[in-house]
């Protein structure tokens, strides 16, 4: 990336703005969405246009540790040109079996100081759990820890290559020193591990945690990661600071007094039946994210996220134990501040389950927002992340610095 005088620049070229600050390429004022790597390359090529530049120094660039071959460059160039569109060849030269060359003519400001890690992709790392392994990241350095628990399945890798979600995590790290990690038996974390239970899956945080170097820690889960975080808050409550949920269900199968979940035969015509005749494709994309179901390349990438994610049989197993969890009875034990938030027509999981952990836990403070999708990242997530932000920030400093054999101490 090009700097000058520490500051980044932005390039102009035809109708394109290249933003480095923002990460975005915009064409005449409309952002073009363009995955991290994509991104990375027409940085490298217009920050050295007019010149050649091979296809061995791309490689280095863009995958420095790691090996790719010439087809995962020849992708990558396909979706830098597939969005600039029908200017493409006016702007990129191939010189066969050598590179590449950017020609066009390009003009540059300067921008507001980049921060180092504004655009980086943490690297991956790993923790023991017991014989297993499970994948994690560390993103930012803010004042008070973050551990991120995703949904039902994830791959902390994969997930970068789509903007709308790298966007969210970097706007957590912004705040924070975010964790990430693959749940086991899901993403880069070890998969041959059986069929894990709930206990096993909270080990796996404080395992995540301890190789962190993470006393304590504010839990953010979402979706299928909500009750994890509120196993893990009953569990360690001398390892939790806070807990933030998003998209929170306290059990997936109807009950008399939780009739908002489905019957046992609408979730298995719904979801497993769906589950093992289509698996492979962009599964539940309707009910999770419906203002992004008609977005080809959200489409694409969620469907690719969920097979790297899991195998088949992995995501069916997992579904089937994430719907036997029932953590009602935990509800008031929950010991530390927590704020739950839920868009209002939520199409996979209902408002009112949000409301009945949010009574239930001492304290909680309850946020709603407009909108329908399930998904944290995939709509309006500034408000999710401004709301995060504002309740982070309210939390005492000093107990993010306390010794994690020290009990928490009650907010409410």
């Amino acid at each position: 990336m090009k700097f000058r005088r520490g500051r980044p620049v932005t390039y102009y070229f035809g109708p394109f703005q290249l933003c480095l600050s923002a990460g975005r390429l915009t064409r005449d004022g409309q952002e073009v969405r363009l995955r991290p790597r994509a991104f990375h390359l027409l940085c490298h090529l217009v920050e050295n246009r007019g010149r050649l530049v091979s296809k061995d120094e791309i490689l280095k660039t863009l995958w420095p540790r790691t090996f790719a071959s010439d087809d995962s460059l020849v992708q990558v160039l396909s979706d830098v040109r597939h969005a600039l569109g029908p200017e493409a060849h006016c702007f990129i030269t191939t010189v066969p079996r050598r590179g590449y060359r950017f020609d066009a003519p390009v003009s540059e400001d300067t921008d507001p100081p980049l921060s180092p890690m504004a655009l980086a992709v943490p690297n991956t790392r790993y923790a023991p759990s017991g014989a297993l392994r499970i994948a994690y990241q560390i993103l930012g350095d803010g004042p008070i820890d973050l551990v991120h628990v995703p949904g039902w399945v994830s791959h902390v890798e994969y997930g970068w290559e789509e903007p709308s979600l790298a966007q969210f995590y970097r706007g957590l790290g912004k705040f924070s020193r975010l964790i990430l990690f693959d749940k086991r038996g899901t993403g880069l974390s070890d998969r041959d591990a059986g069929l894990p239970d709930i206990q096993q899956r909270m080990d796996d945080v404080r395992a995540v945690m301890d190789a962190a170097e993470s006393r304590r820690a504010v839990i953010f889960g979402w979706s299928e990661g909500v009750s994890m975080a509120i196993s893990f808050a009953v569990t360690y409550p001398e390892r939790t600071i806070a807990l933030v949920l998003f998209g929170a269900f306290a059990k997936r199968e109807w009950a008399p007094d939780y009739p908002w979940a489905p019957t046992p035969e609408q979730r298995k015509r719904e979801f497993y039946d769906v589950l093992e005749r289509e698996w492979g494709g962009p599964v539940g994309i309707e009910q999770i994210a419906p203002s992004r179901a008609r977005d080809p390349a959200f489409r694409d990438w969620w469907g690719t996220y969920q097979r790297r994610s899991a195998s088949p049989a992995a995501a069916l197993a997992l579904a089937r134990m994430n719907t036997a969890i029932d953590v009602r009875d935990l509800l008031p034990k929950v010991g530390v501040s927590t704020l739950i938030m839920h868009r209002r027509y939520d199409r996979d999981v209902k408002l009112e389950e949000g409301r009945y952990i949010a009574e239930r836990i001492s304290g909680a403070r309850f946020v709603e927002f407009d909108g329908e999708d399930h998904l944290p990242f995939s709509s309006d997530a500034d408000s999710v992340l401004g709301c995060t932000e504002e309740f982070v920030r309210s939390l005492p400093l000093e107990q993010s610095n306390a010794a994690a054999t020290a009990p928490v101490a009650s907010t409410h």
